[in-house]
């Protein structure tokens, strides 16, 4: 078998394999498409754009990109960037290729005699040996489609403008893809890109009169179907995208009904069928899976599904009428199932360890494309028949839920968004070790210096710890499916109560390797706090109404305030009370024991009149809060005159905050990336 000999690796093409020895890896496409490129180019100064156009082709790729794609070849060679033998590292340059490089062979080469006697070997049997190889291969085509498998690794990029990328539907009769982009500046915009082009077209936005649109379901023709708001009324709407005209045309379909929560949906242009996945809004965690149509009939199709388990994606595919769907569990699981909506037959098509999100059938229909849970840069497709997936996109982003298939048959299109998020002080601290992971939700200790936060860093969201002068470590690791949205710290510092999902609630200890207790909620989580060393708060949003519930360190329920008290809140500096919000954001002070001897007795007093707020606390008699929709910190002090403006800061420190001995530390975004990509098959 041809090899090349790369320093002390070797290089199989015919494997992609990369061997030293025990240690071997198999190079996906885009990895290999940079080592060629670099065994072609040895020893010389190679710059980001000429990488950018040998690997990507002419799409627009971030430095981060290129980066990462270097880095991860570096790790294949196990190659040190601070004393290369592979990859050198040329500061505002580029990169050299600076290791030996030998085409040889295996020693199993057939001899010189060997070789001659074959060389008279008869014609007939040649002219045999290539009818039945003929034969063979076009058996093995016929019985996989009629076309030998694409292979995968390229990606264009189609949206080069700024903001978050969502929904994207292919448009087959214009050649284009719709999505909608969404900007601070101006919301959520539908916009149209041309995938027929070879690239340089860019991306067009379209005028929506009228609309507020929410999510695109797919199409018909030259029609758009969509969910959204239509002259200020909510509903489903099909209208004509005029693609000449750059317009969205007044619905000549709609559907005026919102009752629903909804969480996925789909558009089946030959049945004229809306699916989605839905629930009641007092049902805040279990979907059902329902069908709508523009007649105003909706209807509840019956599943088969264990408690456990919840509907999480669907799709639909033309050539059949059967949906797909996937479902989860809170630990981590998922199954994909194949249903017949006028049967209601379901049948397990596959079970997967590991969140699939956004799970599609393929071309075929003999399988899916999913984007994977860690790390969620990776897209697959698996077969039906086979044990393991198949690797189609691999990017430095993380790939969204939002997945089409191509109109050419072959290829992908899917959006994706990476958000760089790091701490920042209000006022100067120690040097924080911040990474491109998406580093939030921090928390000061109490007992010692220092600062827990969430960051994904590792490729899935975990818990971290820094000291001052020192780089931050991993907690006891989390598992790999976990979507953390935020965190407390226990006043002794020995605890984390740890938000997943909203759905569920982890007690973490600090100083030891294990999970802890974990609580599930089939209802929303909005709000956690400490309120002492042994209770927390939860606010809890369940069949349609709000409560606070007490807990203690046992995660067992002690208390539950009325009906109409929001958050709850201490000061560690006057213990002996505790602070509530109702659902007017007013605050008012009761003694401590209150809560668990009953509020209906106590008496409590009136604070002040606050802004509504993501997130609030308490310290030595000052009011910190983050403003729910402007992302400000507003800071007031408790006097007996009541609430009393501090300051009010604009830090968009949407992504958590915390305050110590009145220093003020947050999570602030420093860079956001969002695009829609097609996969380019070969």
């Amino acid at each position: 078998m041809d090899f090349i000999q790369i320093g002390e690796f070797r290089l199989y093409h015919q494997t992609n394999e990369l061997i030293k020895g025990e240690h071997s890896i198999t190079l996906d496409p885009r990895l290999l498409s940079l080592l060629t490129f670099l065994i072609d180019n040895p020893n010389r100064i190679i710059g980001r754009d000429e990488l950018q156009d040998a690997i990507w082709q002419g799409s627009i790729v971030t430095d981060n990109a290129i980066n990462k794609l270097v880095a991860n070849l570096r790790k294949a060679f196990c190659d040190d960037p601070k004393s290369p033998q592979y990859i050198q590292t040329v500061p505002k340059q580029g990169y050299r290729f600076i290791a030996p490089i030998v085409v040889s062979a295996e020693d199993n080469a057939p001899s010189l005699e060997q070789s001659a006697a074959q060389k008279r070997l008869p014609g007939r049997y040649i002219l045999l040996g290539f009818v039945l190889f003929v034969g063979l291969l076009g058996s093995l085509i016929w019985q996989h489609g009629g076309a030998p498998m694409a292979q995968y690794g390229e990606n264009r990029a189609l949206s080069r403008v700024s903001g978050g990328k969502l929904f994207p539907v292919v448009l087959s009769e214009q050649a284009h893809v719709a999505f909608l982009n969404v900007t601070a500046a101006q919301g959520r915009r539908l916009w149209v890109a041309d995938y027929g082009s070879a690239g340089s077209a860019l991306p067009q936005p379209i005028k929506a009169p009228d609309y507020h649109l929410q999510k695109l379901l797919g199409s018909q023709g030259d029609h758009l179907v969509f969910k959204g708001y239509y002259k200020e009324q909510c509903g489903w709407f099909k209208a004509r995208l005029d693609m000449a005209g750059q317009q969205l045309s007044p619905p000549i379909e709609a559907l005026y009904n919102c009752d629903l929560v909804y969480h996925d949906s789909i558009y089946v242009a030959g049945s004229d069928v809306i699916y989605a996945l839905a629930h009641e809004r007092r049902f805040e965690h279990k979907n059902d899976l329902y069908a709508l149509s523009f007649s105003s009939q909706i209807t509840k199709l019956p599943t088969n599904l264990e408690p456990s388990w919840r509907l999480a994606y669907l799709d639909a595919h033309p050539n059949t009428t059967q949906l797909l769907l996937t479902a989860h569990t809170n630990d981590g699981n998922s199954r994909v199932l194949s249903y017949e909506p006028e049967t209601a037959q379901q049948v397990l098509q596959l079970s997967r360890t590991g969140l699939m999100h956004g799970a599609i059938w393929d071309h075929d229909h003999k399988g899916i494309v999913f984007s994977s849970s860690s790390p969620r840069t990776q897209m697959y497709h698996q077969a039906f028949t086979e044990s393991e997936p198949t690797l189609l996109s691999s990017l430095s982003d993380k790939i969204c839920c939002n997945i089409a298939r191509h109109s050419n048959g072959v290829d992908y299109i899917f959006t994706t968004y990476d958000k760089d998020i790091e701490l920042q002080w209000l006022e100067t601290g120690f040097v924080l070790d911040n990474s491109n992971g998406l580093d939030r939700s921090p928390r000061l200790a109490h007992t010692n210096p220092g600062v827990y936060f969430i960051s994904d860093r590792s490729g899935s969201s975990q818990v971290y710890y820094q000291r001052p002068q020192a780089q931050a470590r991993p907690l006891p690791r989390l598992p790999e499916h976990v979507r953390l949205r935020g965190m407390v710290l226990s006043p002794d510092d020995e605890l984390l109560l740890i938000n997943h999902d909203n759905h569920a609630m982890w007690l973490i200890p600090t100083n030891e390797a294990q999970q802890g207790n974990n609580l599930f909620f089939d209802g929303y989580i909005y709000q956690q706090s400490w309120l002492s060393n042994s209770l927390f708060a939860l606010s809890v949003k369940q069949n349609e109404q709000k409560r606070v519930q007490i807990y203690n360190r046992q995660m067992q329920l002690v208390a539950q305030l009325p009906e109409g008290w929001m958050t709850a809140h201490t000061d560690p500096t006057t213990p002996q009370y505790v602070y509530l919000t109702d659902k007017d954001h007013v605050l008012y002070r009761f003694p401590f024991a209150s809560i668990l001897n009953g509020l209906e007795q106590a008496e409590g007093e009136k604070v002040g009149q606050l802004e509504a707020f993501s997130n609030l606390e308490l310290e030595n008699g000052k009011v910190y809060l983050m403003t729910k929709e402007w992302h400000e910190l507003v800071r007031y002090t408790l006097s007996d005159e009541g609430l009393q403006l501090l300051s009010r800061q604009d830090i968009g420190a949407y992504m958590g905050f915390d305050v110590r001995d009145g220093q003020v530390i947050y999570g602030r975004k420093a860079a956001f990336r969002s695009d829609v990509y097609s996969t380019v098959a070969r």
